[in-house]
């Protein structure tokens, strides 16, 4: 989606709280990009600082809400302070899109069993831990929506 096409939802983003993980780069950014110019005030959840710095610029020069939440998203402790961060400063968490990942390009028999945890971590752990933090923040005021990402 380039950056002047709108959602054809009208303003479905508007007022809106969203927590991205990964939007440093790639689908992540246009993603976290896209969500601000729609009107939801954006956390950004990433390991790259200059990365999420960058993006957090981009936003505030266009008089978005947004706020960079340095972390590990295959860690419990990261996952847990972004979702009490994005709450605490933005004021809720309506929509969370788990975006970050990895990937190794190699065969099975050349993946050593350390970094197979390591792309499993990223991309299935942190899935479940920062929804099990999301959800009942959800819950508790009627819903939200959890968006999962895979590519490759």
């Amino acid at each position: 989606m380039s950056d002047s096409k709108k959602v054809k939802h009208g303003n479905a983003l508007k007022g809106k709280v969203a927590l991205i993980t990964g939007g440093a780069s790639g689908i992540g950014q246009a993603i976290t990009l896209m969500f601000a110019r729609e009107g939801a005030a954006v956390s950004m959840m990433d390991i790259d600082r200059g990365g999420g710095q960058s993006v957090m610029q981009k936003i505030a020069d266009t008089g978005g809400r947004a706020i960079f939440i340095p972390g590990d998203v295959s860690r419990s402790k990261d996952c847990h302070q972004a979702v009490r961060q994005t709450c605490e400063e933005l004021g809720g968490l309506d929509v969370l899109v788990n975006n970050a990942g990895v990937i190794r390009r190699a065969a099975v028999t050349e993946t050593g069993e350390k970094e197979w945890d390591h792309v499993m971590a990223v991309n299935v752990k942190s899935v479940f831990l920062l929804s099990r933090y999301a959800i009942p923040v959800m819950a508790g005021v009627g819903g939200g929506v959890i968006i999962n990402i895979a590519s490759g």
